[in-house]
């Protein structure tokens, strides 16, 4: 007898209290129960795709180093010297043998191991096998690169299944991560993941970009089993959606035309177009400021192709005028959202994924510690 596929829990139809974007204490509260325990995009397989390739970076307050092993491994290794904490290598990206510290030139391999410590021969207690780097725990989806600081964290992609399906035409692990634009906002990193994962708000920042194409009233978001959403953007007639580059080869009509939005909770974002990827990488810094990189992500052919540069620029332009238009969306809602009257609001059947956000949201914030 076949097993009834459980009811997922009911859907919240408001916000959440304004409280919960200004709040210092809930700020806190998320670091504890939801930034340090859950998974996050830091990376792209291919930015590790050779040897030593490492792109290092902060995750709420710890400096980290995402390397590929001479061994073939992909590690994220803690950036701090265990001799003084100094950080051994920069936040950025490249190619190296090994991580010195600057300070006391401390070397480590790209396995985390101390293989160099300068005049410590003559110190009691100094064991180099205890000096090694910390390791984080690792996992790859599509071709992105995920880290937890929680040690037991609960696999990732299993909890992803329904997500992957959905993109498995897209071929993501494909594609070729460009320089990121970035900026830095004064907001709750919510507002931004609110605003990304629905397209309600195309008939207002966006009108003249992508409501003429994708209008709102037709996007749609499917039911999430597991910690993310996925929202369908289908063009207006059903007209294939305008590409930079060739579409990928194993999408059917309904994929041309349409983009989809989704977001792994609790901020990695990201956009799939029939012919390439943006993702935004998300570093938090207090309750009303984070640092935000966006990634477009384009055909390997394409990123290698020297003819292809004005249309790579063309897209990095779009991206970034997309992406204006929601700043002064944003801007609004982080000054509003402080006011003394504002209240949780009622949601539109468009927003369907601010509530399946706001759900899993309450579920880590009220969980037992």
């Amino acid at each position: 007898m076949p097993t009834a596929t459980p009811a997922l829990p009911t859907l919240p139809t408001a916000t959440l209290p304004p409280r919960s974007y200004t709040d210092p204490a809930v700020f806190e509260r998320e670091r504890e129960r939801i930034f340090r325990r859950e998974w996050h995009c830091v990376a792209r397989e291919d930015q590790l795709a050779r040897p030593g390739d490492y792109v290092a970076f902060e995750l709420f307050g710890e400096p980290l180093v995402a390397v590929r092993g001479d061994d073939g491994r992909l590690r994220v290794l803690s950036g701090v010297c265990r001799h003084r904490w100094m950080p051994v290598v920069a936040s950025g990206s490249g190619n190296r043998r090994s991580f010195q510290c600057p300070y006391h030139l401390w070397t480590y391999g790209l396995d985390g191991r101390l293989i160099g410590a300068p005049d410590m021969q003559r110190s009691a207690g100094f064991e180099r096998a205890r000096c090694a780097l910390p390791q984080l725990a690792v996992e790859t989806w599509h071709g992105f690169v995920y880290t937890s600081l929680a040690p037991d964290a609960a696999p990732l992609a299993p909890r992803l299944a329904g997500l992957a399906r959905a993109l498995a035409p897209y071929d993501l692990a494909s594609l070729r991560t460009l320089p990121p634009l970035v900026f830095e906002h004064d907001w709750n990193w919510k507002v931004l993941v609110d605003n990304f994962i629905e397209s309600y708000h195309h008939q207002g920042p966006h009108a003249d970009t992508l409501q003429p194409l994708v209008p709102a009233a037709g996007t749609w978001a499917e039911d999430a089993d597991g910690p993310y959403v996925l929202l369908h953007n289908p063009t207006k007639n059903g007209v294939p959606i305008p590409t930079v580059f060739a579409p990928r080869p194993a999408l059917g009509d309904a994929q041309r035309a349409e983009f989809l939005v989704a977001a792994v909770f609790p901020f990695h974002l990201f956009a799939v177009q029939p012919d390439s990827l943006v993702w935004y990488r998300m570093e938090p810094l207090a309750v009303d400021r984070f640092r935000l990189f966006i990634h477009p992500c384009v055909p390997a052919e394409a990123a290698d192709d020297p003819a292809q540069r004005p249309a790579i620029e063309g897209l990095r332009s779009f991206l970034d005028l997309v992406h204006r238009q929601d700043m002064e969306a944003c801007d609004g809602v982080q000054r509003g959202v402080g006011a003394a009257l504002a209240a949780p609001g009622p949601l539109s059947h468009l927003e369907k994924p601010i509530a399946q956000l706001a759900r899993w949201w309450r579920e880590r914030m009220e969980a037992s510690p």
